[in-house]
């Protein structure tokens, strides 16, 4: 796509966005109170979470073959948002129609989910070939900041419409979030449609199985990145779907004080999303995941010590910085770490494991609830927390480790002319890029010494390197030649690992 096409259709994506999250903040935080207000159980609670995860789990599967057939991602898109705005009319309707089978917020929440899990991984790989490589940590800080503000906004007047309802019929203001649920994500359709969609690469793409992924999780980046998502999805549900009820019924919170400690998270979140943004383009997409990977874990903890509104509200303001970071970090990680051609099929596998893994955390944190004795502690709700938030630590401090960046990286060989950047990208190995570009102290130490000597001893160190290099990848690296496509990641790596250590001779 030309630049013009291309700016226009990342404006539209903003739009939509935008459309989406006041979808998303009239709703998302507040189907748990739904279920509360219909007298819904624990037990029924909890599945109102993993039941829709795991179906939406296994509707990833088929993502990647209906894009095949489809072969338009747009029209996947705009069609999948139609039908996800249609299925909130029965949702309002429960409370009216069949008010005695709340089990029906289930079902549609798994029809929903559906959908959403269908478009999930398409729109992350629509959007990723849409937004230029060098962009998108700003970019994606960019969107996710107005996401945040207009959740912010509608889940703010949406509580406090469900409050000004709440002495008379709260039911009645419910209705009126669904409703405008449904003309928000309509609108979001509207916007997918106004987007260009980029040229998809389908005949370079590697069909692989489900089966072959799994077989090569452990041997890849990406699959060490899905391995460790999905042991710490299954901690985070443990827990997540519980605070909801948590503040309602055993802390009694009103309706606008659980609003305002939503909105406190969403406003914590978008105000430090550009900062995630601009630190995942200048220090790597690693070095994000790595520091939220170790803050969220914290959080389950501070909910055990006090259930004061204020200090619920700085937990939030902390909470809310901190995922936002990993989630940016995470997406990001997602699209560095594919090619464009399998972003569908390999964002569709991890969706699927990451919804196996929310399915198992929220029946294991219900089944806690359901049968850990109140006398341990003065809420079973309170010792789910205990355990998720040391389940989070298991996997950030043994399985983060072993991530490698996935993003344009730098390395320092030596006081050369050049500098060369090495991306890994374990689904096509990695590219090695020469770009021409002083070293400081190369460029201090000549205009020191001015002797022919010097330059002709600072010239021979890339020439030492290549011959390195050259008995694994057999190609000649030269300076006017700027790719070169590697397919031994392993060899590689222990190269560059011999660089950074200095056992390379110069």
């Amino acid at each position: 796509m030309d630049e013009k096409t291309t700016r226009k259709s990342m404006k539209y994506s903003v739009y939509d966005g935008a459309s989406f999250a006041v979808m998303e903040g009239a709703t998302s935080s507040f189907m748990t109170p739904f279920a509360v207000a219909l007298n819904a159980s624990v037990n029924m609670i909890a599945a109102m979470s993993y039941i829709p995860q795991l179906a939406g789990a296994f509707m990833q599967l088929f993502a990647a073959r209906i894009v095949e057939i489809v072969r338009d991602r747009k029209k996947i898109l705009v069609y999948s948002s139609f039908i996800h705005a249609l299925l909130w009319i029965p949702m309002l309707l429960i409370p009216y129609a069949t008010p005695n089978q709340k089990y029906l917020i289930i079902v549609y929440m798994a029809l929903q989910t559906i959908v959403s899990n269908l478009m999930n991984p398409v729109g992350n790989a629509f959007l990723g070939d849409i937004v230029p490589v060098n962009e998108r940590g700003r970019f994606f800080g960019l969107r996710n900041k107005v996401v945040g503000i207009s959740t912010f906004i509608s889940a703010l007047l949406a509580g406090l419409l469900l409050n000004y309802f709440s002495p008379k019929n709260p039911i009645i203001g419910f209705t009126i979030l669904f409703s405008v649920a449904f003309a928000a994500r309509a609108l979001s359709g509207v916007f997918k449609f106004g987007m260009t969609s980029p040229e998809t690469q389908f005949a370079h793409e590697d069909k692989f199985s489900l089966k072959d992924f799994v077989k090569r999780m452990n041997k890849t980046n990406y699959g060490h990145f899905v391995i460790y998502m999905m042991f710490f999805k299954f901690a985070v549900n443990i827990a997540a779907p519980f605070f909801a009820v948590y503040m309602l019924k055993d802390l009694g919170f009103t309706y606008i004080q659980f609003t305002i400690v939503m909105a406190v998270e969403l406003m914590a979140s978008f105000l430090t999303m550009g900062i995630w943004g601009k630190m995942i383009d200048e220090k790597g997409t690693k070095s994000v995941l790595y520091i939220t990977g170790i803050l969220t874990p914290i959080i389950p903890f501070l909910w055990l010590f006090s259930g004061n509104f204020y200090y619920i509200i700085l937990i939030e303001l902390f909470s809310g910085a901190a995922w936002a970071g990993f989630n940016l970090s995470t997406s990001n990680f997602i699209f560095d770490a594919v090619k464009p051609e399998n972003r569908v099929r390999c964002i569709t596998y991890f969706k699927f494991f990451e919804g196996i893994a929310l399915f198992a955390g929220a029946a294991v944190g219900g089944l806690i609830i359901s049968y850990i004795p109140h006398w341990i502690f003065l809420s079973s709700i309170s010792f789910v927390f205990l355990i998720s938030g040391i389940l989070r630590i298991i996997p950030a401090v043994t399985m983060m480790p072993t991530l490698h960046e996935a993003r344009l990286i730098e390395l320092d060989i030596g006081d050369s002319f050049f500098k060369r950047f090495v991306r890994v990208k374990p689904s096509e190995g990695i590219v090695v890029e020469v770009i021409g570009k002083y070293n400081k102290n190369y460029v201090s130490e000549k205009k020191k010494i001015q002797t022919k000597t010097a330059e002709k001893k600072q010239e021979k160190k890339p020439v030492d390197y290549n011959k390195k290099l050259l008995k694994f990848i057999d190609k000649s690296i030269t300076p006017k030649k700027e790719k070169h496509d590697i397919n031994n990641i392993h060899d590689i790596e222990r190269i560059t690992e011999d660089i950074e250590k200095g056992k390379v001779k110069k």
